[in-house]
């Protein structure tokens, strides 16, 4: 089954995932997390996993905006949570209204 960008690619590891989320986040694009059990190529509705857009700094006290590690920790903790699901990264860009990246992240031949 093939999806979206880098399907014809091997599975992308830790660190070249989290470098296309980085790559995402300096374009401005906002991040999403979604996963499905069975998709095929008529299901265009995946359901989405929470990211919080910030964080508290335990040190300061004061919010930071989510980097690529903590989004690519929210990407295992859906693999874990649904280990049955595909996962997929998306990026939105705002200034043209559409989505800008996609590509599932984990299968779940891969495993946890």
């Amino acid at each position: 089954m093939r999806f979206e960008t880098f399907a014809f690619l091997p599975p992308l590891g830790a660190s070249q995932i989290e470098a296309q989320v980085a790559h995402a986040l300096t374009k401005g694009w906002v991040p999403m997390i979604e996963f499905a059990e069975n998709p095929n190529s008529a299901d265009f509705y995946w359901r989405q996993w929470p990211i919080a857009a910030t964080k508290i700094n335990p040190a300061t006290g004061k919010p930071e905006h989510a980097g690529p590690a903590l989004i690519a920790s929210q990407l295992e903790s859906c693999a874990r949570r649904n280990p049955y699901a595909f996962i997929r990264f998306s990026a939105y860009d705002p200034e043209s209204r559409q989505t800008a990246m996609s590509f599932v992240a984990k299968t779940p031949q891969e495993g946890n």
